[in-house]
C-alpha cells in the first residue's frame, strides 16, 4: 500500500515564515521586559549621580514612585517632582545669602511636635537660639541668632548626622533666598512671618530627587544621593531645596505640607498661586572621612530633610526681596548692611 506525499505550496511556506517570525519576535521583546534596559533610564548612574537635567525627568522623580503612592496628593511632597534646581553660578540668578552658624542640637521639633520635648529625632538647629519644642515665631523673633544679619531670626533644622555612633556637629548653614527656576523675580513674595516650610521625607525609604535632597563636597553642585567621600578642602555638604509656591491664607497645615508646592516650569499649581521666595540651604560638615557609616538621626542618608519656622524681621526680609529678587540683583551675603557685596566663598547659586 503507497502514501500519497504530496509537498507543500508556495503560499503555505509564506505563512508558515510568517508565523515563525511573529513567535520570535514576541520571545525577544518578553525577555528584553524582563531584562531591562542595559542603561539607567532616569538619569542617574549607578553611584546615584545626576547626568543633567534630563535625568530629573525620570522615574525617581515622579511622585507616584517617589511615595509608592503612600502620601498621594501632598504637594510638599514632591507629587508632582519639582523642575530640577541646579545651582548656577554666582552672579546669575536673583538672590541674597544669609550665614548662620551652628547653634545647638536638641530631640525636639517645633513644627511636626511642638510643645513635645524630647518627641523627635536628633536635630540640628541654625539660626534662632532658643528654638526648641516649645518655640514660636514670636519666642524665636524676640530671642538672638547665630546669622550674620541679625534680622534673620528664623529657625533652620536638619536631622543631626552620625559616623557610626559618634555626632559629626556642622559647622553652618547657607540660606540662598532667590526666585524658583524659571518663576519670573518680579513676582516672587516674601515669606510671610510664621510660614512653616518642609523639604524632603524623613521617611524615605527610597532616592529622593536630587532637585530636593542632595550630597556633595563643598561648593560643587554634583550632587549624589549618596555622601561620597570629600577632601578637606571641600568637605560633606547636604543642600536642601524649599517649596516655592504658597495657598496665600495658611502658614501651616495639619500635615505641614499641603500649603506649600513646587512650581513648575516657572509656574505655581492652581492649589498654592502664590510664588515665594525660595530657599536652598546648604548644611556644611567639616568631615573628609570614609561616608560609608554615615546615617541620620531619622534613618539612613536617604532620609534628609529640613524645616524652617519663619521669624525674620518682616521689614528686613520684604527689602531684601525687593532689593535683590524683585529687581533681579545678586545681593551676595546679607549681613546688617543690606548695600553689602561679598564674594560668597560657597559660590554656587
Amino acid at each position: 500500500m503507497s502514501v500519497n506525499q504530496s509537498r507543500p505550496s508556495g503560499q503555505v511556506l509564506a505563512v508558515a515564515a510568517a508565523v515563525v517570525v511573529v513567535v520570535v519576535g514576541a520571545v525577544a521583546a518578553l525577555a528584553l521586559s524582563v531584562a531591562g534596559p542595559s542603561s539607567p533610564s532616569s538619569g542617574a548612574n549607578a553611584a546615584g549621580v545626576s547626568n543633567g537635567v534630563d535625568g530629573m525627568h525620570g522615574d525617581h522623580a515622579r511622585g507616584d514612585h517617589v511615595h509608592g503612592n503612600r502620601a498621594g496628593t501632598n504637594p510638599a511632597r514632591i507629587d508632582p517632582a519639582p523642575d530640577p534646581v541646579r545651582l548656577a553660578p554666582q552672579g546669575r540668578h536673583p538672590q541674597f545669602v544669609v550665614d548662620c552658624d551652628y547653634s545647638h542640637s536638641a530631640p525636639d521639633d517645633p513644627i511636626v511636635n511642638p510643645g513635645h520635648f524630647g518627641g523627635s529625632h536628633l536635630h540640628d538647629f541654625f539660626g534662632a537660639t532658643t528654638a526648641d519644642a516649645a518655640s514660636t515665631p514670636g519666642s524665636l523673633a524676640a530671642g538672638d541668632t547665630t546669622c550674620a544679619n541679625k534680622a534673620d531670626t528664623a529657625s533652620y533644622w536638619v536631622p543631626a548626622l552620625f559616623d557610626g555612633d559618634e555626632q559629626v556637629v556642622p559647622v553652618d548653614l547657607v540660606a540662598y533666598y532667590r526666585s524658583g527656576p524659571g518663576v519670573d523675580p518680579a513676582s516672587v513674595e516674601p515669606w510671610p512671618f510664621g510660614l512653616a516650610l518642609l523639604a524632603g521625607d524623613p521617611g524615605a525609604d527610597y532616592e529622593q530627587p536630587l532637585g530636593v535632597v542632595g550630597w556633595t563636597c563643598g561648593p560643587s553642585d554634583h550632587l549624589t544621593v549618596y555622601p561620597r567621600q570629600c577632601s578637606p578642602r571641600a568637605p560633606l555638604t547636604l543642600r536642601l531645596t524649599f517649596p516655592d509656591c504658597w495657598d496665600g491664607r495658611n502658614l501651616d497645615t495639619d500635615d505641614h505640607r499641603s500649603h506649600t508646592a513646587y512650581s513648575i516650569d516657572g509656574e505655581c499649581p492652581a492649589d498654592q498661586p502664590v510664588p515665594i521666595v525660595q530657599l536652598i540651604v546648604a548644611v556644611r560638615y567639616a568631615f573628609d572621612d570614609d561616608p560609608g557609616n554615615l546615617r541620620l538621626a531619622s534613618g539612613g542618608v536617604t532620609t534628609a530633610h529640613g524645616d524652617v519656622l519663619n521669624a525674620w524681621s518682616d521689614e528686613e526680609l520684604r527689602h531684601l526681596t525687593a532689593l535683590c529678587l524683585q529687581r533681579s540683583q545678586v545681593c551676595g551675603i546679607s549681613s546688617n548692611r543690606t548695600d553689602l557685596r561679598e564674594t560668597l566663598p560657597v559660590s554656587g547659586l
